[in-house]
């Protein structure tokens, strides 16, 4: 269609023979049979189907044969069809040739293209010859049979509408089924073939909930459905043919929608809390909560809430109220805080009835009050310690840890000594639980002491909790008693002439110290040698050789000292023992002289003393005896026992022994001397010489004389003076004269904060100019240490961390240094020393919210402050200075880094990013150790302003459509987006020409809610080709804001030349006159077009072959007409006729 029109496969043609008028004769002459034939083998031909009897195949071929000789006669014949015999062959000689005309019977169905589309036929051609003109045909001799075939095609006339199958579709469709999706396919067939088989479907009435396509029967979703606007609809669709428009009968078939309730929300819930749930209670409720859904209908209704997650030992049960959707959560259970220190993280499902059922998470954290309920629990039940007896005053001895498992001040404990402790040698800091020395401690006095210290919380009165803990302290002993002499003063004997190691006294000493300092050794500590040994760990003194008191030492003082095996000094005592040597007989008499010779005269008188005989004893005291022990049997000699003295005792002039041998020996009374020999002889002497000139006496001296002058002057000389020479005490072991001197002793010290326990701050160092204990010093705090936080190491003077420093508690104590000799009395020196704790970057800075929650219109112009972050940090200077860092990678925001002002710095889009997750690092400005840090979250929605204007999808939409398609066919679908929220995103849809012409308008109309353009009267291509169409998109913001687009719809054109012009005769026949001028009318042709009127059913008219071509024209009217000047004598004689073929 459009200016020209399409011709349809099958040509119509028009035989025209045209007789010339003339004197002319014909040129032909009989040729041979054998050179007839069909034109060709095999034709090609239609019909259509239904068509009445006795009408004729069509064809674009001249069927039949060529044969000039009149004698020949031509008949057609159908050899062979199908079964049912629809067609008849019939002849028709028209000039030189024998047509072939073929045509339905009128005894037999019609044609019915969807039984049989196609026949296949053989035609026989039976050529006579005969020389009679009469009519008798058996008269003709047959001399030829010729075959064809002809191919029969039915054409479809478009006799059968579309049928639904089946009539009737149902189907149920969820209402959140999304918006275009297909929902159902009808389905209809037609047993027509080409346009008048092709289907379009459509709505019978109009719907702009729904849309069908026309092609395929596919039915759309349009609009949102909603359960609760409309449970069912119910439509008729009908399904017509492509035929010819008016034409075509439509079919039709009941769709009806059931919309099924669809559970599209999860329940909401909802919970108020309320106060802490109380440990140790039972049958709290703890939480009220609500649970809505917005589902309507079972849909809408909870069936149940649970806890799924958080309550393994089952405390908590979910318990209904009565109330729809409301629900409690109660505490079954006795609770125990301990055991849940962080409380119960209890996860909630909710449940609602529908189909698939719905479900929804919620947690919820319940906190325990804290009760009283737990004691204060000791790390140990006996704590054992040992302490050196000469700690300070103040001492630290142990620090006993407690725990309580309850928080607040229930966890809150003081310490105390509540036993054990009478004499006060104790006390205790109650809140660091370190126990101290009070007093000097004795382990003498008590070794050992057993302290009950009794730890109890700060609870409210009435509910406080208390334990408690033993601690052993065992005292330990130091070297601080000098052993001690049972006697310092001595006096012992001893027998002269003992053997070597002979006892002489056990000297026993002992020490109030235990252990070495407690062990005793003793010495003989004189200077000179005695004749005697102490065994050093009995104490039993022993001589070392034979003593002589003749000759010796009669009196031997000796200085034991007893000394104590104590470190790092010991100590030291002395006592006198004086050992007498007792004399013992051990020598005998031995005369001075011995073997006298004596010459006595005879008248010696009696009484008259001869010699004296002298006997030395070395022995002391001894008296010496003398007799005669033989040789004076006459009794005329006597010896004066005690002084010796020999003198006569008879009348010596009557003895008659001249001569004689007395023999005298001398005891002591223990002991006799070796005998001596008197050889006395009496001579006759004149009496007058003197009577001691008259005996004569020769001795032989023995020396024991001079031995003994010897023995008593080594004697003398051994006993001159007292013997006290002895090694002096040492001079460390005297008085306590000097009191310690701290040495270099600061007056204040630095230390940081974050030294480790056992830290030496400083080494304090002092002097005692004493000798010994007096000189050893211990070292203490005795004041200043409140947090139990150092010790000074008694022996060596660290001054030690043992509790962990905190800057940020203290800053600075003032400990009170003492130092104490061990002397008696004891001296003592203290000094202030100012502990100065420097600040560590311990502590990252703490922000006030770690997370934060904030919204910003969209529109907030640059430099908005949103929030000012708070953050402290208790270091000191560079420490505690902080910094505020944007560490998100945004430009819609920034943070000042000193005061943490986060504002925007960038024009914010919604649209683009509706919610921010801006980390900020709070950090100090600390360089060592290193930088400590803080993250802070800040969740930033920004809030939707109209500021969008709905933004088609394509910039331009154009589409096609066929120009037959049914009306209220959906053509197009255009969207526009709009982000933003609420109204302001919701669009609606017009349509609008672009030109003043309200067609475009009433031909199309398009769904304000979803878009969705369809037709609203018929298209026509050859009306227009082009609408062209503007859609506006307004959204629903305050104020509003719209867009537009193009939407061009290019018509498609659809053949609708459904049937080609038929002439009435297949043959026309005129005649002309020769030398007629060049357009004389020669004759008319007429065709007709079955379809519709208009282009399509306009028929023209040309020349497509024959013999005459080109010396005639015809016009679209069919007027055939001269073309050339005129047609000459000599051409007639040519051709009799001109035969042409004529084409509408």
């Amino acid at each position: 269609m459009g200016t020209g029109f399409k011709e349809l496969f099958i040509k119509p043609l028009i035989l025209v023979t045209l007789f010339l008028v003339s004197s002319c004769f014909s040129t032909l002459k009989n040729g041979s049979l054998a050179e007839l034939h069909f034109t060709r083998d095999h034709y090609n031909a239609t019909i259509p189907e239904n068509a009445l009897i006795k009408t004729y195949v069509r064809t674009e071929e001249k069927m039949g044969i060529y044969c000039s000789d009149d004698d020949v006669i031509v008949r057609y014949k159908i050899a062979s069809q199908q079964k049912i015999k629809f067609f008849k062959a019939e002849e028709k000689k028209i000039g030189n040739f024998w047509f072939l005309l073929v045509r339905t019977k009128t005894d037999y169905d019609v044609l019915n293209r969807e039984r049989q589309d196609e026949y296949v036929l053989e035609v026989k051609a039976t050529v006579t010859t005969s020389t009679d003109k009469s009519k008798d045909k058996k008269k003709n001799s047959v001399s030829l049979e010729l075959h064809a075939a002809l191919v029969v095609t039915v054409l479809d006339t478009n006799d059968l509408s579309p049928l639904f199958y089946p009539v009737i579709y149902e189907k149920t469709i969820p209402e959140d089924t999304p918006l275009h999706s297909s929902v159902l396919k009808v389905s209809a067939e037609d047993a027509d073939i080409g346009m008048n088989g092709e289907i379009y479907y459509s709505f019978k009435e109009k719907t702009n909930q729904f849309a069908m396509h026309p092609r395929t029967g596919v039915i759309t979703i349009t609009r949102s459905l909603r359960f609760e606007d409309r449970r069912s609809y119910d439509f008729v669709v009908e399904a017509r043919d492509r035929g010819i428009r008016g034409r075509s009968k439509p079919s039709s078939a009941k769709v009806k929608f059931n919309i099924q309730q669809v559970n599209i929300y999860s329940p909401d819930i909802f919970i108020q809390h309320l106060p802490h749930v109380v440990e140790e209670s039972n049958c709290d409720i703890y939480a009220i909560i609500k649970v809505t859904d917005r589902d309507s209908g079972v849909n809408g209704i909870i069936r149940s809430l649970e806890i799924v997650d958080g309550d393994p030992d089952g405390h908590f049960r979910i318990k209904e109220t009565g109330h729809s959707g409301e629900y409690n959560i109660v505490v079954l259970n006795m609770l125990d805080r301990e055991t849940a220190p962080k409380g119960y993280n209890l996860s909630l499902r909710a449940v609602d009835s529908g189909t698939p059922e719905r479900d929804t998470y919620r947690s919820i954290h319940i906190e325990l009050a804290d009760v009283n309920d737990n004691a204060p629990v000791f790390e140990r039940e006996l704590y054992e310690v040992n302490i050196a007896e000469t700690a300070p005053v103040n001492s630290p001895v142990i620090k006993l840890k407690v725990s309580d498992k309850d928080e607040g001040k229930n966890a809150q404990v003081s310490l105390e000594i509540v036993g054990g402790n009478e004499g006060g040698e104790f006390r205790i800091n109650k809140r660091t639980g370190m126990l101290y020395t009070a007093v000097v401690l004795d382990a003498e006095h008590r070794s050992s002491y057993t302290l009950t210290v009794s730890a109890i919380d700060q609870g409210n009165a009435g509910s406080r909790k208390q334990s408690a803990a033993k601690v052993k302290i065992f005292v330990v002993d130091a070297n601080d008693n000098d052993p001690l002499f049972e006697k310092y003063l001595m006096e012992v004997s001893i027998n002269e002439n003992e053997p070597a190691g002979t006892s002489v006294v056990k000297i026993s000493a002992r020490d109030k110290d235990s252990g070495e300092n407690g062990y005793i050794s003793y010495s003989i500590a004189n200077l000179k040698p005695v004749p005697f040994d102490i065994d050093h760990f009995t104490g039993l003194i022993k001589t070392t050789h034979l003593l002589d008191f003749e000759t010796m030492r009669r009196e031997y003082v000796l200085h034991i000292r007893a000394s104590d095996w104590g470190y790092p000094y010991r100590r030291q005592t002395e006592m006198k023992l004086v050992i007498k040597l007792k004399d013992v007989n051990d020598n005998r008499p031995q005369f001075e002289k011995i073997d006298c010779k004596i010459q006595v005269p005879r008248f010696t008188v009696i009484g008259k003393e001869i010699m004296t005989m002298s006997a030395v004893d070395f022995d002391d005291g001894n008296f010496i005896s003398y007799r005669v022990e033989s040789g004076n049997e006459d009794n005329c000699f006597s010896i004066e026992s005690s002084s010796g003295v020999l003198s006569v005792t008879c009348d010596l002039s009557d003895i008659g022994m001249e001569e004689r041998t007395v023999k005298i020996t001398a005891t002591d009374g223990s002991h006799y001397s070796d005998l001596t020999s008197l050889h006395i002889t009496l001579v006759n002497a004149k009496k007058t010489q003197a009577a001691d000139d008259s005996i004569n006496i020769e001795c032989r001296e023995t020396g024991v004389l001079r031995r003994l002058n010897d023995a008593i002057e080594t004697a003398k000389k051994n006993n001159i003076g007292e013997d006290d020479d002895f090694a002096m005490m040492p001079s460390r072991y005297g008085e306590n004269v000097h009191k310690p001197e701290l040495v270099n002793f600061p007056s204040a010290v630095q230390v940081n904060e974050s030294v480790p326990l056992g830290y030496t701050i400083l080494a304090i160092r002092a002097r005692d100019r004493d000798l010994g204990y007096n000189g050893k010093l211990v070292y203490g705090v005795s004041d200043g240490d409140d947090d139990s936080l150092f010790r000074i190491d008694p022996e060596t003077g660290d001054l030690n961390v043992v509790g962990y420093l905190d800057r940020e508690t203290r800053d600075e104590y003032e400990l009170n240094v003492t130092v104490s000799d061990l002397g008696k009395p004891q001296h003592t020196t203290w000094k202030l020393l100012k502990v100065i704790i420097l600040d560590v970057n311990d502590n990252a800075p703490k922000v006030d919210k770690r997370v934060s929650s904030f919204r910003v219109s969209e529109n907030a112009r640059n430099g908005t402050v949103i929030f000012k972050i708070n953050a402290q940090d208790p270091d000191q200077g560079e420490n505690g200075r902080i910094v505020y860092t944007l560490t998100t990678d945004t430009t819609h925001f920034s943070v000042d880094k000193t005061s943490g002002n986060l504002y925007v710095s960038g024009r914010l889009d919604r649209e683009r990013q509706e919610l921010y997750e801006l980390k900020v690092t709070v950090s100090d400005c600390a360089t060592e150790p290193w930088t400590l840090h803080t993250e802070a979250l800040i969740r930033i929605i920004v809030d939707d302003v109209n500021d969008n204007a709905p933004e088609f999808l394509v910039q331009n939409y154009t589409v096609k459509a066929l120009e037959d398609l049914p009306i209220g066919s959906v053509v197009a679908i255009v969207t526009a987006v709009d982000p933003d929220l609420g109204k302001g995103g919701i669009v609606s849809y017009s349509l609008e020409s672009d030109s003043s012409s309200e067609v475009d308008e009433k031909t199309f109309e398009i769904d304000s809610i979803s878009g969705t353009v369809r037709t609203t009267s018929e298209l026509d291509f050859e009306q227009r080709q082009v609408h062209t169409l503007i859609v506006s998109a307004v959204d629903g913001g305050m104020p509003y804001l719209s867009s537009q687009t193009w939407l061009i719809i290019e018509i498609v054109d659809v053949n609708e030349n459904m049937f080609a012009p038929e002439f009435g005769s297949f043959y026309a026949t005129a005649f002309v006159d020769e030398n007629e001028p060049p357009g004389t009318l020669v004759t008319r042709v007429s065709a007709t077009d079955a379809d519709p009127p208009g282009d399509v059913s306009r028929v023209g008219y040309s020349i497509v072959d024959g013999d005459g071509l080109g010396y005639f024209s015809i016009d679209s009217e069919g007027i055939y007409t001269f073309f050339i000047r005129y047609l000459h004598n000599q051409m007639a004689q040519v051709k009799k006729y001109l035969q042409y073929y004529f084409k509408p």
